[in-house]
C-alpha cells in the first residue's frame, strides 16, 4: 500500500494507504482463528511446527535457497529474491504465514499453459505477492489488469520498487497494481479471474480465503481459475464442491469455478 504519487503502479494508478503492521495484533488474529478451526491442542502442535520451520532457515545448507532464481533478477533490474529478507521479518511471516519464496519463471510457465482461455478479459490476482514477481511475470500476458496482495510492508514496498524498474520486451498488460493488507479481508473485484497462490497462508487462512472467494462467484457469476503453487492444502480444493481440477503436478496444480 503505497501512498501520493510516489507509490505509483508502471499503469499510473495509485496504490491504496499503507497500513502498519503490528505484530502482536497479526498473530493474536492468526491464533483466534487458528483455534477455531484446528483446536486449542492442534494449534499449539501447528506453532511449534511453525516454529521450528522458521528457525531451520538459520542453516547453513539453507541459505542458497535464498536466492532464487537470480538470473531472473538480472535480466529485469529487478530484486525478488528472498536473500535480503532478514531472518526477523521470515520469521514474523512464517508464523503469522508461510515464509516469503518467489515462484520459478519456467514452473510459472507450465501453469500458465494449462489455463487455456482468452486472458485479455481476466483480471490476475496474486495472493501473498511478496517483492512482486509473479505479478511481473504475468504482465507478460494479456491479462485487463493485475492485482497483487502482501500484508507485509517491507515486502510491498520491495514490489512497488520492482514494478516501477521492470523492463521486457514481452510485457503485454501494464494495469498492475499492489495493496498492502490481509487477504482475508480483500474483496474481489469483479469480472472473470485468475487468482495465483504460492501457497502464502496457513491451512485456516487459506479456508477463510478460499470461502470468501467462494461466496463472491455464488453472488456474481464470472469465470474462475486457482493456480496453487506447491500444494501443502491442495486437498481444500479438491474437497471444493464448487471447484473442479483441470490440471496439476507434483508441484502446482489448477482448479476452476464449475
Amino acid at each position: 500500500m503505497g501512498k501520493g504519487d510516489s507509490n505509483l503502479s508502471r499503469s499510473g494508478c495509485a496504490a491504496p494507504t499503507e497500513t502498519a503492521f503490528n505484530f502482536r495484533r497479526a498473530f493474536a488474529r492468526q491464533w483466534r482463528e487458528n483455534v477455531r478451526y484446528f483446536g486449542l491442542t492442534r494449534n499449539l502442535r501447528e506453532l511449534a511446527a511453525s516454529t521450528w520451520a522458521a528457525m531451520l532457515e538459520l542453516l547453513p545448507s539453507r541459505r542458497k535457497s535464498r536466492f532464487g532464481d537470480l538470473d531472473y533478477d538480472w535480466e529485469h533490474s529487478v530484486n525478488t529474491t528472498r536473500s535480503n529478507v532478514g531472518f526477523r521479518k521470515q520469521f514474523v511471516t512464517g508464523l503469522t504465514a508461510r515464509p516469503y519464496f518467489a515462484t520459478e519463471p519456467w514452473i510459472f510457465e507450465q501453469i500458465m499453459q494449462e489455463i487455456p482461455v482468452d486472458l485479455s478479459g481476466f483480471t490476475f490476482i496474486d495472493l501473498g505477492s511478496g517483492k512482486g514477481r509473479v505479478l511481473l511475470m504475468a504482465s507478460e500476458y494479456p491479462f485487463k489488469r493485475i492485482v497483487g496482495v502482501e500484508f507485509m510492508p517491507k515486502l510491498h514496498r520491495a514490489a512497488l520498487k520492482n514494478i516501477a524498474a521492470f523492463s521486457s520486451e514481452r510485457q503485454k498488460c501494464r494495469q498492475i497494481e499492489a495493496v498492502c493488507m490481509d487477504a482475508r479481508d480483500f474483496l474481489f473485484p469483479a469480472g472473470p479471474l485468475v487468482v495465483y497462490l504460492f501457497n502464502p497462508f496457513s491451512e485456516s487462512t487459506f479456508a477463510q480465503v478460499l470461502e470468501n472467494l467462494r461466496r463472491s462467484v455464488e453472488q456474481a457469476p464470472r469465470p474462475l481459475y486457482i493456480a496453487y503453487r506447491f500444494t501443502e492444502f491442495e486437498n481444500l480444493l479438491a474437497q471444493a464442491a464448487w471447484l473442479e481440477k483441470v490440471a496439476g503436478s507434483e508441484q502446482w496444480s489448477v482448479y476452476r469455478a464449475r
